[in-house]
């Protein structure tokens, strides 16, 4: 079973153009509005976006998990998503791809990320 998986993740991660990867590097941008119901931050420096990829240069894929499976509130970000890469033009359409492996981690966070949430008396 997981060579299958294995296979299918290769299949889907085909290479980039140099369109298509300055697209990706405008879409995580635009993904920093993106913003954590619950921890108040932006899910790319929370390290919530693991990858993001672009098929016919018209729609981008965006894989993404959650500092938990069981968090209640992923229908807000797919709004959040859906209203900050699908308004921007880059792409016609997003589709946002739920992840569980590997799990999320506190290691995940960016610099940038950690010091927010210092500001906000958390300690990471």
């Amino acid at each position: 079973m997981n060579e299958e998986l294995n296979q299918e993740f290769s299949e889907e991660k085909r290479e980039q153009s140099p369109e298509d990867l300055a697209k990706i590097y405008d879409i995580e941008e635009y993904m920093r509005d993106v913003i954590d119901p619950e921890l108040g931050i932006n899910v790319v420096d929370l390290g919530l976006v693991y990858d993001i990829r672009i098929e016919d240069g018209t729609t981008a894929h965006v894989d993404m998990t959650l500092t938990s499976p069981a968090c209640p509130l992923t229908d807000v970000l797919e709004e959040q998503v859906q209203m900050a890469v699908g308004s921007s033009g880059i792409v016609d359409s997003v589709e946002l791809h739920w992840v569980w492996s590997p799990p999320w981690g506190a290691q995940m966070i960016t610099e940038e990320g950690r010091e927010q949430l210092r500001a906000m008396g958390f300690s990471v």
